[in-house]
């Protein structure tokens, strides 16, 4: 057997120094830190390039030595990787032998000289140790677990790195190939577009198009996607909560979609409903609301309430309930849920967006909305936005159709209806990415993976 020592920055670099030195088929006995640098003992079959005779009796003891060992490093690793929900183990994994191993290995190495400053071992401990086979394992097997634990995040790093370094690869290899291609997905990711919907659409682009003849197909196809309600609530009437997270403007667009109907149909039509009991006033926004309006409001704290309340708007032809602003982390939403669960009643949910939001957090709280089942999606600030492909892709990617579109504080004046708004929605979405420049990490990262996956 060659026992060797190796003392490197980190496993990395011990790895690499034993793979070079000792080849694919050694086998780490121990690793243990020493200062800020790791310490590794490792061993592979004796070859006979040493000099003199082999030794038989050592070379039968290095074999029932090893033998024991791998032994112990298959349920240690087993033991190892069963935290880390049954990981795919892609690289040998150091096991820290116990001191009577160590023992074993190193007297079974006849040619002293093959060491290279050799570790000292307690004989004396290491006979405690085989005597007691029961305690050693225990600490062993402790030994153990943080080092195979260390190794395995040492491997998802370098599998992250290597994913990272191929997909700049191949996003690098889509602009030397097919450039038009892939200046149509960067104006997409400046426009905030999601990636799967922007591949979708740069998909369509024959290969013999111009920049110019691209951009115009795919900003057509995108507009044609793009799901839109064709009913104006304001106009048909019925019953309609609002919901979606804190601060996006649910009390404003019901005052703007409550007024547009007064206009048309009147105040003896209309009742407003609030379900806002969490936090401290509320409910005074949009009291405030139906005073100027002269229309009714009541205050429904629980299902038992709203039902009573929409039983005496039996005869309203349109009803708007205002719901609590909340976070979407908020374990309460599912109560607020079960709530506009109203038995005699057909309450259609709407989910209300900020178009300022950022793709994830948009996700995010569409994802948990959901729950609510909501019919069609308000788009509010867009004022305030700096891109909306990343709330119009989402509406395109979860079927969802909007409604409409507010745009400022007036009431009113700045709620559209976002059917007859389709391109003039694309057009201001073009000119706020006209200025915006993304990052090309960014851009390998988003479109490169996907390369990969559709090549691979």
């Amino acid at each position: 057997m060659n026992l060797r020592r190796y003392v490197a920055n980190d496993m990395r670099e011990a790895l690499a120094a034993i793979r070079a030195e000792l080849g694919a088929e050694a086998v780490m006995l121990s690793s243990r830190k020493v200062g800020s640098s790791v310490e590794v003992i490792a061993a592979v079959d004796y070859d006979g390039s040493f000099g003199g005779e082999p030794d038989t009796a050592a070379d039968e003891a290095s074999a029932r030595a090893l033998g024991a060992y791998e032994q112990a490093a298959r349920r240690s690793v087993a033991q190892a990787a069963a935290p880390q929900d049954r990981a795919p183990q892609q690289a040998p994994t150091p096991i820290r032998t116990a001191p009577a191993q160590a023992a074993a290995a190193a007297r079974a190495a006849a040619p002293a000289e093959a060491l290279v400053s050799p570790p000292s071992v307690d004989e004396g401990a290491g006979a405690a140790a085989a005597a007691q086979p029961s305690q050693a394992a225990a600490p062993a097997a402790a030994a153990d677990g943080p080092t195979a634990a260390s190794l395995a995040l040492e491997i998802q790093d370098l599998r992250r790195l290597l994913e990272t370094q191929l997909a700049s690869l191949a996003w690098s290899d889509l602009n030397r190939q097919a450039p038009v291609r892939a200046r149509v997905l960067r104006e997409l990711a400046k426009l905030g577009v999601d990636a799967v919907v922007a591949a979708e659409l740069a998909g369509e682009v024959p290969g013999s198009a111009s920049f110019q003849e691209a951009m115009r197909l795919v900003v057509r196809r995108f507009g044609e996607r793009l799901p839109l309600v064709t009913w104006d609530m304001a106009d048909d009437g019925g019953v309609f909560a609002l919901v979606g997270p804190t601060g996006v403007g649910k009390t404003t667009s019901i005052a703007k979609i409550a007024a547009r109907f007064v206009l048309r149909h009147g105040v003896e039509e209309l009742g407003l409903v609030s379900t806002d009991t969490y936090r401290v006033g509320a409910r005074q926004q949009l009291s405030n609301f139906a005073r100027i309006l002269r229309a009714p409001m009541h205050v429904a704290e629980n299902a038992a309430d709203l039902k009573r309340v929409l039983d005496g708007f039996a005869h309203k032809k349109l009803v708007l309930i205002d719901t609590a602003g909340m976070s979407q982390r908020d374990v309460r939403l599912a109560n607020q849920f079960t709530t506009l669960k109203v038995e005699g009643h057909d309450v259609r949910t709407v989910l209300a967006l900020s178009a300022g939001a950022d793709r994830a957090c948009l996700a995010e709280a569409l994802r948990v909305f959901e729950a609510a089942e909501p019919s069609a999606l308000v788009v509010t600030k867009l004022d305030e936005a700096a891109a909306l492909g990343g709330v119009l892709s989402l509406a395109i990617g979860r079927k969802l159709p909007i409604a409409y579109l507010s745009d400022g504080q007036r009431v009113p004046e700045d709620l559209h209806r976002a059917a007859p708004k389709r391109f003039w929605l694309l057009g201001s979405a073009l000119k706020l990415s006209a200025n915006a420049a993304p990052d090309e990490n960014e851009l390998a990262d988003r479109f490169g993976h996907m390369e990969l996956a559709v090549n691979g």
